[in-house]
């Protein structure tokens, strides 16, 4: 009985902090920023995300790029992801399309996804040999991001990729809610600077 109750007692507790994080701020805007003019962007923003191949494998290689590409007139944008494994020389290609509209405050900007299309074949010697599987999909998914001026850098407030979001990223580093303070500035450095794994977007054109 002992036994089960401590079963319990940690099931409880997991789906207490499995409900607790990431917070629900990172999917809205502040109602006052601490930054006074609200941001528009355009233009190409890109992540430094380095090639992969592990250690124990001399036939695996991965490659990785996403961007995002912001339009003024209508504060809409279009998210790009790339991703190919190579290995015992056939690449697996995906790749991820999202568009949708952003909202900026202050610093904070949030996107909103509204479609994504994902596309996936299998490539040999230069010619396609399965595929493309082509998916689309209606969505609302949102998640906030930040702005620096200093660098023309964004960053969102948990790591995703392709729409994959892993519980961690600049969020741990916030002790209120959108403040912009020392703890929140040396989190959002640190995790600025990860090649794997890689959280921020830099200017590029």
């Amino acid at each position: 009985m002992k036994d089960i109750l401590s079963a319990l007692r940690i099931l409880v507790l997991l789906s207490f902090f499995s409900g607790c994080f990431p917070p629900s701020w990172i999917r809205e805007l502040p109602e006052r920023p601490e930054s006074s003019s609200d941001m528009t962007l355009k233009g190409t923003y890109s992540k430094k995300l380095p090639p992969f191949s592990p250690l124990t494998s001399v036939t695996y290689k991965e490659n990785q790029s996403e961007k995002l590409e912001f339009s003024t007139s209508e504060k809409s944008f279009q998210k790009y992801y790339l991703r190919e494994i190579e290995e015992k020389g056939e690449i697996r290609r995906i790749q991820i399309e999202g568009s949708g509209k952003y909202e900026s405050r202050g610093n904070w900007l949030l996107l909103i996804t509204q479609k994504i299309k994902k596309e996936e074949s299998v490539w040999r010697d230069g010619k396609q040999i399965s595929g493309p599987e082509i998916n689309f999909l209606e969505t609302s998914h949102k998640l906030l991001y930040h702005y620096d001026p200093s660098n023309d850098s964004l960053i969102p407030m948990i790591y995703e990729s392709g729409y994959r979001e892993k519980p961690f990223g600049v969020v741990e580093g916030t002790n209120t809610p959108y403040a912009e303070d020392e703890l929140f500035k040396i989190s959002r450095r640190n995790y600025s600077k990860k090649e794997y794994q890689g959280h921020a977007y830099f200017k590029v054109r």
